[in-house]
């Protein structure tokens, strides 16, 4: 499909509202079309919520991601998982770039709240991210520019046109993925497909069931060949895949509702509040008192 790109004026302006989105922490931050310098937030350790997508239409850049540095190059796109944390390093003179980022919870309503919905890049892109060329960078860049068009408004008209951009965008990204996973063997499709049971196995059974054998048994796998095969895919173990799950729920649970360490201990099923302290402490590196704390005074800035 051709897509013929608008001219951008104001592109200066532009990075500046992405500034501004980033800084009000908002559900879509969107560079409005091209920009040759990216927001100060992306210079500094900045953690993906859901989706992130940069597209280099110009030049390059280089970024630190999950402690390695990457380089890209004009014509290639970034893709950066769930809950990552990324820093642009560093960036050639000549370069121009289209920044996306949005949150799941923007089309919640529409996805609906299955694994799978509300997961899907993060099964389709298990790693923490990605830099290809798809083929398909000026659709990306168009979609920049028409959801800086339908800006968050009072008209529910509007504000549902915006939903429906955004999913056409999510669907576009797992169709690139999946794009990218039958260019591979069939082997490699096996082993995405296996990688995706697995996540749908966990996201239901994590609170109870930690150990890999359990996951194993459930897809009639030997908790060897499994645990080989989501490192091959995700570069994780089956169990690092549970504690972050166990991790993502805790952190929820502590900064979204004013349950006790020790009501959530219970909750997620840990023997007593001390082990549940000390697997939180190992995982995010703060104890989840200190979590909550440093929490609400980020809330306050």
């Amino acid at each position: 499909m051709s897509i013929q790109l608008k001219p951008m004026t104001n592109i200066s302006e532009n990075t500046n509202i992405l500034e501004q989105q980033i800084s009000s922490d908002e559900d879509v931050c969107c560079s409005c079309g091209i920009i040759h310098s990216f927001p100060e937030a992306l210079r500094r350790d900045f953690r993906v919520a859901d989706v992130g997508i940069i597209v280099c239409r110009s030049g390059s850049f280089t970024f630190r991601c999950e402690g390695v540095e990457y380089a890209v190059h004009g014509g290639e796109t970034l893709f950066l998982s769930h809950g990552v944390r990324f820093s642009v390093t560093s960036k050639s003179a000549d370069c121009s770039v289209v920044v996306i980022f949005y949150r799941a919870d923007s089309i919640r309503n529409i996805l609906g709240s299955t694994v799978v919905g509300m997961k899907f890049v993060e099964y389709i892109n298990p790693r923490p991210c990605w830099v290809m060329h798809t083929g398909h960078e000026n659709e990306l860049t168009y979609y920049s520019q028409l959801l800086a068009a339908h800006t968050p408004s009072e008209n529910i008209f509007a504000a549902n046109e915006r939903q429906l951009l955004l999913l056409s965008l999510t669907y576009r990204v797992c169709s690139i993925f999946r794009e990218l996973s039958s260019d591979g063997s069939n082997q490699s499709s096996r082993k995405l497909e296996t990688y995706m049971q697995l996540m749908q196995l966990i996201d239901t059974h994590y609170m109870h069931e930690r150990g890999v054998r359990f996951y194993a048994d459930r897809m009639c796998l030997s908790p060897k060949y499994l645990t080989q095969l989501v490192k091959s895919v995700s570069g994780s173990t089956v169990q690092q895949l549970v504690f972050k799950a166990i991790t993502k729920k805790a952190v929820y649970l502590i900064t979204s509702t004013d349950k006790s360490i020790k009501e959530i201990s219970d909750y997620l099923n840990f023997p007593n509040a001390s082990a549940f302290g000390t697997f939180f402490k190992k995982q995010v590196g703060v104890s989840p008192i200190n979590y909550r704390e440093q929490f609400a005074q980020s809330r306050k800035q």
